[in-house]
């Protein structure tokens, strides 16, 4: 088995076990039941959007963190923020002790990025279309696998909702475990852009100059650097490199284009995710029906999971037909939430969430692989950082008018309504850019 084989396997491993958390579909029951004694209210408006701000507040230092640490210490950190939410959450009382939940959740969504990026400084270049597959797929594999465990759990009366916490910090407890397994790496995009590969012969392609160059400024700034100590080298060029990292994959129109909707999509996502529990809870308090939001999260990524491949393989000229289908289905997805807000239905909260979930991952796999064309290999983990930030910029103010105690503190159902409007709004847009080419290229 080739050594870069053996590293993808043991991240994959630990992709999976860190998404194997079958009490995270059940958090909302969970907090409001008897084993935390919180008022809707106070998950809803004081608890959830703690995330939000948390994650937008550590992304970036944590992008910087992750190249200068060299990823690896970034990954156990990140097993380690799981470890400390789940221990928090089962043992921790009150508002302020969730709060600090959300914040940890919030370090450990924020230090994936880790996952993501590691695995290309460990395999040659001709790898790095596998090797992404594999590392999303164990993502994918986790939380549906966790998904069902949950349901079934819960179905047949083994666990409660209580229990299920236990059963996901043993998760996190092993991801952890394998995550200190993993190899060091020797070489970073930024901070530890020249430093040298040792006793690994199959990763000296990522020294070739198809990965090893940014631009002619980036030689520019090494051999006026060469003099200099590193410590000067890291403070003066590391600043440099982004910034023509930065301008050359943002120079772009149409890469700037999908951009923008890869942010504004996935802020709306971010809030569908973050408050889909308090709808369903408002719309079918616990007790009161069959819960099956376990059996959902299970169903929807197994469907994503297969549409992502799908689309994968279609023959589409997204140049020339992005900008419809993204109208198209940024409608049809405002309109699924609308109606989620709408119903008093739990079955219907449920398929709209299923077929949201489905149709952005479609787009969102669409708008990944159209910015991937546009860029060096190097400029991914930058361009992929900056649109998450610009999501959750936006989310931020979403959170803070529509959820937050400070704002509106809208009911789980009239935010639906409005998350529905922020997809139709956005779906008017790209049908008015999409006519505007259009008319353009017949003229």
């Amino acid at each position: 088995m080739e050594k870069w084989f053996k590293i993808c396997l043991l991240l994959c491993l630990f992709g999976v076990l860190k998404e194997l958390r079958p009490s995270e579909p059940f958090l909302t029951q969970y907090l409001v039941g008897p084993w935390k004694n919180l008022t809707t209210d106070e998950v809803y408006s004081e608890i959830f959007p703690v995330w939000t701000y948390s994650y937008l507040a550590l992304l970036v230092v944590v992008f910087l963190v992750t190249d200068f640490l060299l990823y690896k210490p970034v990954i156990v950190f990140e097993g380690i923020c799981y470890i400390m939410t789940w221990c928090v959450l089962i043992w921790g009382q009150g508002v302020a002790a969730m709060q600090g939940v959300e914040f940890l959740y919030a370090a450990a969504t924020a230090t994936q990025i880790a996952y993501n990026t590691y695995i290309y400084a460990q395999v040659p270049l001709s790898k790095f279309q596998v090797v992404t597959a594999y590392t999303q797929a164990a993502l994918l594999t986790g939380r549906c696998i966790a998904g069902i465990l949950g349901q079934v759990l819960v179905a047949t009366g083994l666990c409660d909702y209580y229990t299920l916490n236990f059963i996901s910090l043993a998760f996190v407890s092993a991801a952890t475990v394998v995550a200190c397994f993993l190899p060091n790496v020797s070489q970073s995009i930024y901070f530890h852009r020249g430093k040298p590969k040792e006793d690994d012969k199959a990763l000296d392609q990522l020294d070739s100059p198809n990965m090893g160059r940014v631009t002619d400024g980036v030689d520019q700034i090494t051999s006026n650097d060469s003099t200099a100590s590193e410590t000067e080298w890291t403070l003066a060029s590391v600043y440099q490199l982004l910034w023509i990292d930065f301008k050359s994959s943002f120079s772009n129109a149409y890469m700037l284009k999908w951009s923008l909707w890869w942010a504004f999509a996935m802020c709306g996502y971010f809030q569908v995710l973050n408050y889909i529990q308090p709808l369903w809870e408002t719309v079918a308090p616990s007790g009161t029906n069959n819960i099956y939001n376990g059996a959902v999260e299970a169903t929807h990524t197994f469907l994503s999971a297969l549409a992502t491949i799908a689309i994968g393989y279609a023959p589409v000229n997204w140049s020339v037909y992005g900008e419809p289908v993204i109208a198209v289905i940024s409608l049809f997805e405002g309109a699924m939430l609308y109606l989620a807000g709408s119903s008093n239905e739990l079955w219907v909260a449920y398929v709209t969430y299923m077929a949201f979930c489905i149709t952005y991952s479609v787009l969102i796999t669409i708008a990944s692989s159209e910015v991937a064309k546009g860029l060096k290999q190097e400029s991914y983990g930058l361009v992929f950082g900056i649109n998450t930030f610009l999501a959750l910029f936006f989310q931020t103010i979403l959170t803070l008018i529509v959820a937050d105690s400070a704002g509106l503190a809208l009911e789980p159902p009239d935010q639906f309504k409005v998350y529905g409007g922020y997809y139709f709004v956005l779906g008017v847009v790209f049908i008015s850019m999409a006519a505007y080419n259009a008319g353009r290229r017949s003229n």
